[in-house]
């Protein structure tokens, strides 16, 4: 191009943008219509959407936007076009005194956006007229995602807090969920992208996905910040589970994290329970059978334990490949029974860190370790009350030093620090110092200790 033609063109450009302004920005496309929810009913903005009384219906694929109050009624998705819905809840407050609040009937898959600086609350009645479904306060026959940066309250009466029948992702938002029975379920899977995520349920699961077929009921944790109260399981996958990343952090339940097939990879994860901390099992196998399908894999993360039985518990195969695991185990059954670890398989340590206290530290039927990284694991003569601090100490070197959280009888120890077939002297008192993860601390000193027991690495008899 020559230089007239250029001046030209430019010439051009800057005459059309005289005449209508600054060059276009993509223009936002407008809801497929705006849903104000104002009491008793809802008046409508666009298309797609009838009303009748307190009930609303969103019959085509689209933009919802919602705001408002319904007192007694709910929003409904029925469509059979192709295409996805998205629901933006802008300060949306729908409570249902029969049903459920928030319903999908039918759609090719749903988006529900929590929309920025924006508090919705979903509320559903405590006795459904309805026999079958829906049977959450929201339900959802498809395919189901919660996204944006709003918050989210729900308030199940009934039973279910969430549910979708497909396949659940959270990718953000703040959503608090108060149930009677499970709090968040994705039948076929439940997927945590992100987030800020709190539950309580009074008698049921916190987090779950429980189809039997193979390749579903599967949970994965990719990052987040989840809090669970629970009465059952806290996070439950019928067949698989998954912590890639993200902040677990389960204040109450019977089992904490429980499925078949169990891989921690990274993230947080710190839990509390009555029964089993983390449990892999068979369903249907007899719990004293070594199940071939059962496993735990920690390969790296943090994760720390408090259990009222087994801290880790498989009944299949237990591998620790890295990251760090502090166990504070039972204080209360025969030992040889729970135990901080518990494997009806092979139990396998290659890497990582692992501390491990409780009446019992290795319940494993005397399929200890033989191979890879080695471990200490000293057994006392009396109890060790709450508050006692025992060192790993290596001639004048302190290797771990912990601080119990409970009532023990054994410990377990397995570090790369540890050498298999050398000897350890074990001591209680002294100090700890430095930074804790559930009691195991990154220093302490023996000044004002005693020495306990002399132990030798990778050996382990049951007292």
């Amino acid at each position: 191009m020559n230089a007239s033609v250029r001046r030209t063109a430019v010439l051009a450009v800057l005459t059309t943008a005289l005449v209508t302004g600054p060059l276009a920005v993509a223009a936002v496309a407008a809801p497929t219509a705006t849903i104000t929810l104002n009491g008793a009913s809802a008046t409508v903005s666009g298309s797609n959407v009838t009303v009748a009384g307190g009930a609303v219906t969103i019959t085509a694929p689209g933009q919802y936007d919602i705001s408002g109050t319904l007192n007694n009624g709910y929003v409904k998705v029925d469509t059979t076009a192709a295409g996805a819905v998205e629901l933006i809840l802008n300060g949306a407050s729908i409570t249902n005194q029969s049903s459920s609040a928030l319903q999908v009937a039918n759609a090719d898959a749903v988006t529900i956006t929590l929309a920025a600086g924006k508090t919705n609350t979903i509320t559903d009645a405590s006795t459904y007229t309805n026999t079958d479904e829906p049977d959450a306060a929201i339900f959802s026959t498809a395919g189901l995602t919660i996204a944006g940066t709003g918050a989210l309250n729900v308030r199940a009466n009934y039973q279910d807090g969430i549910v979708s029948k497909d396949n659940l992702v959270i990718q953000s938002g703040t959503i608090t969920v108060n149930s009677v029975d499970d709090s968040i379920r994705g039948k076929d899977s439940l997927t945590v992208n992100g987030g800020t995520i709190n539950v309580t349920s009074t008698a049921g699961d916190g987090i779950k996905s429980n189809d039997t077929e193979v390749g579903k009921g599967i949970v994965t944790i990719n990052n987040g910040a989840i809090t669970v109260a629970s009465a059952d399981d806290a996070i439950k996958g019928q067949n698989r589970l998954t912590v890639a990343g993200g902040t677990i952090n389960v204040t109450r339940s019977f089992e904490a994290l429980e499925t078949m097939e169990l891989s921690i990879t990274g993230g947080t994860t710190n839990v509390v329970s009555t029964d089993d901390s983390i449990n892999a099992v068979e369903e249907g196998l007899d719990e004293f059978a070594t199940s071939t399908k059962a496993y735990v894999r920690i390969s790296g993360g943090t994760v720390i334990a408090d259990a009222g039985k087994d801290g880790l518990d498989s009944n299949g195969s237990l591998t620790l490949s890295g990251g760090t695991v502090v166990v504070n185990g039972p204080t209360s059954g025969a030992r040889g029974g729970d135990g901080a670890i518990d494997a009806n398989g092979a139990i396998s340590i290659t890497g990582g860190v692992l501390l491990g206290a409780g009446m019992t530290s290795l319940a494993t039927f005397g399929r200890v370790p033989t191979g890879g990284q080695s471990f200490v694991a000293p057994v006392f003569t009396t109890n060790r009350a709450a508050g006692t601090i025992v060192h790993v100490v290596q001639g004048s070197t302190v290797l771990a030093s912990y601080r119990s959280a409970k009532t023990f009888f054994e410990v377990v120890y397995s570090s790369n620090r540890i050498t298999n077939g050398q000897s350890y002297d074990i001591y209680t008192g002294g100090t700890v110092t430095g930074t804790s993860t559930g009691g195991l601390y990154t220093g302490g000193s023996i000044t004002g200790a005693t020495r306990a027991l002399t132990v030798t690495a990778g050996r382990y008899t049951r007292g």
